[in-house]
């Protein structure tokens, strides 16, 4: 057993045991831990952090428990195992925890810890080699707490179903990493389901989700795989930026994804083949100009909300363009008060050229012809913006069916800036929609494709193998309450 680290003074402490040993709790002291409720899924060598359905839910069971003991008396001990990735993820899970819902700086969080730290492994990237690039608790810990201040989520709206919900596979493998933006996995022409499986998902399994969170714009990072006229049928932009897996995005395409993403004036949704690499890269790049994040601050927030996210030279790549990113001006900067809604005014890179610009918009493949709507922005007065008529296409119909042009619901004006869906309908009533607009069984089923492996489908693969595991479940409130024994007094 190591020392007892006290982490809120005479209320939550902090040790470990070596591997196998469980203390039992006593009338004054409360043990528990996590090791076997949350557990962090691997593509490769990484091991963590654990996710933020993981920290809320350890969160939300933690906050109960302290409500019922406190008035006792007792004192929480939270152990976890000797093993130095495990003592990593629970140091920062506690961290996080103290963060989000104990009023702690970074700093704060990580003092206790301090004469430990040296014994922590750093968060290994998705790869199968050695990563030489360090990400350690505390750049993790940063990258929460400047995402807290710039209101990127809210404690009190954060809803784990949901989060487990839409990070499965079949449900679109998707999270909300900022206001702006949703990382996914990328779509294809046809949907299929195979025995081993491995799903892919089409633009319309996407689109209604989509629509309903203001998405205006979809870009895809890699080769194309569906028709992005599906997605402009629907009356969301798409720009199409590719460049190879695994690499960083040369200057121009860069500059060219920042200046698309500040025109549009709803949320970005970007993809490339598994949703982690280039996608996690790009969008890196932009918290880092908008909002001044480090890039070991970036990534461990990216990681936080999607794992896997940023790999290998992308990490140093990351690193080396952060200067740039902080010295870049916008026209109108996107602050900490924006809104999962708002419509924001359209901003230029200070140093694009109108020759620049021109490309960019020529490059993107625009939705149906404009009309005028009124759109009500939470907290703000009536304003005329413009609007396209949505449209979809039905399966098995060759001409779109419109639908009406929609307002953002009242319920958006709520800082749960990674995004509930409104439409959502907790496990406690009724089974959870998927993104599917028609049965599996009723979808045609494409071949596999014939194209060389490249690192996005390696982790996707990955990823879709974990869907078949009985091994691999999104652990629950009641599963990880059960982590305090059946001994309190």
């Amino acid at each position: 057993m190591d020392s007892v680290i006290e982490f809120v003074p005479r209320v939550v402490y902090y040790t470990s045991f070596s591997e196998g040993a469980t203390p039992r709790s006593t009338s004054d002291v409360l043990y528990f831990s996590i090791d076997r409720q949350l557990l962090y899924t691997n593509f490769y060598l990484d091991f963590g952090p654990l996710n933020l359905g993981h920290t809320f839910l350890f969160s939300q069971v933690l906050n109960d428990e302290l409500s019922r003991v406190k008035p006792l008396g007792k004192k929480l001990v939270f152990y976890s195992s000797t093993d130095g990735k495990r003592k990593a993820n629970a140091i920062c899970i506690l961290a996080c925890w103290g963060i989000l819902y104990n009023h702690m700086t970074a700093a704060d969080a990580i003092a206790p810890f301090q004469k430990m730290l040296h014994t922590l492994p750093p968060f290994h990237d998705a790869t199968p080699t050695m990563c030489v690039f360090k990400l350690t608790v505390l750049d993790c810990l940063c990258g929460l707490e400047k995402a807290l201040r710039h209101r990127f989520l809210d404690t009190a709206t954060f809803c784990v179903d949901e989060y487990q919900h839409y990070e499965q596979v079949e449900n679109g493998d998707l999270n909300w990493l900022s206001p702006k933006f949703i990382a996914f996995a990328g779509p294809h022409d046809v949907y299929r389901h195979t025995a081993e499986g491995y799903i892919s998902l089409t633009p319309e399994h996407y689109v209604p989700y989509f629509k309903s969170k203001h998405v205006t714009l979809v870009i895809r990072l890699n080769e194309s795989l569906y028709d992005e006229s599906r997605f402009k049928a629907a009356g969301i932009d798409h720009l199409d930026l590719y460049y190879p897996d695994g690499a960083n995005p040369p200057n121009d395409i860069l500059d060219r994804f920042l200046a698309a993403c500040e025109a549009t004036p709803g949320a970005v949704a970007v993809h490339c083949k598994a949703g982690l690499g280039r996608t996690g890269t790009c969008i890196g790049a932009y918290l880092m100009k908008h909002f001044h994040f480090t890039a070991k601050e970036c990534i461990g927030w990216l990681r936080l909300c999607r794992a896997g996210s940023v790999i290998g030279p992308q990490q140093q790549f990351m690193e080396a363009i952060e200067a740039r990113m902080w010295s870049y001006k916008t026209v109108a900067h996107e602050t900490e008060s924006t809104s999962r809604h708002k419509v924001l005014a359209p901003t230029v890179l200070h140093e694009s050229s109108p020759a620049k610009a021109k490309s960019m918009a020529l490059s993107m493949v625009k939705a149906s012809t404009p009309v005028t709507a009124n759109i009500i922005v939470p907290g703000r007065s009536a304003i005329k913006q413009t609007m396209t008529l949505p449209t979809r296409v039905v399966p098995g119909s060759t001409s779109p069916l419109h639908l009406p042009p929609s307002s953002p619901n009242k319920a958006t004006a709520l800082k749960a800036t990674l995004r509930l869906n409104l439409s959502f309908q907790s496990s406690k009533t009724s089974s959870s929609p998927t993104l599917s607009p028609t049965k599996p069984s009723e979808a045609t089923v494409a071949p596999l494709l014939e194209s060389p492996k490249t690192q996005g489908d390696n982790l996707r693969e990955l990823k879709h193998t974990w869907s078949k595991s009985p091994n691999h479940k999104s652990p629950t409130h009641a599963a990880v309450s059960r982590s305090f024994g059946d001994d309190h007094e």
